[in-house]
């Protein structure tokens, strides 16, 4: 808001300026064309003053613009960029929140499977136990053939 009433007030006073000067050189035409020698103190200058001082106050006018066009410019690029991150940024957290939402369901399958994995391997410590006493009740009932024999 600050910028834009800064840039409405720095065109309505170079328009203004230069539609001061304009009306004063249309109706005192030949005040604004005289041509004054003026004592510089080193050396005298001679030239039109009333054209002179015009043209450096629209210089400064216009560089004052100039200045808070290009101010204007770096404030905007500058929202532009945070505008820009924070985006990013937004879409940065959506990222994160949809991987955290696979990491918890990768760990409540792999809580399941582990549980899953659990049993089996009790059922194959079961059937591997139940086998090595089968063969042991197998080796001893060799053994005790053997002996009978």
């Amino acid at each position: 808001m600050r910028r834009t009433i800064l840039i409405n007030v720095t065109n309505f006073t170079l328009a203004l300026y230069v539609a001061v000067w304009i009306y004063y050189a249309a109706f005192n035409w030949e005040v604004f064309s005289i041509k004054l020698n003026t004592n510089a103190g080193f050396s005298v200058i001679g030239g039109y003053p009333f054209a002179f001082f015009f043209l450096l106050g629209l210089a400064a006018l216009l560089t004052l613009r100039y200045f808070v066009h290009m101010n204007k410019v770096t404030e905007d690029r500058k929202e532009k960029d945070s505008a820009h991150k924070i985006e990013i940024m937004e879409k940065d957290i959506e990222l994160l929140k949809m991987k955290e939402v696979l990491f918890k369901m990768q760990t409540s399958e792999m809580g399941k499977n582990s549980s899953h994995l659990n049993a089996l391997h009790e059922k194959l410590d079961n059937l591997s136990s139940k086998l090595e006493s089968e063969k042991k009740d197998d080796a001893n009932k060799k053994d005790a053939e053997q002996e009978e024999n």
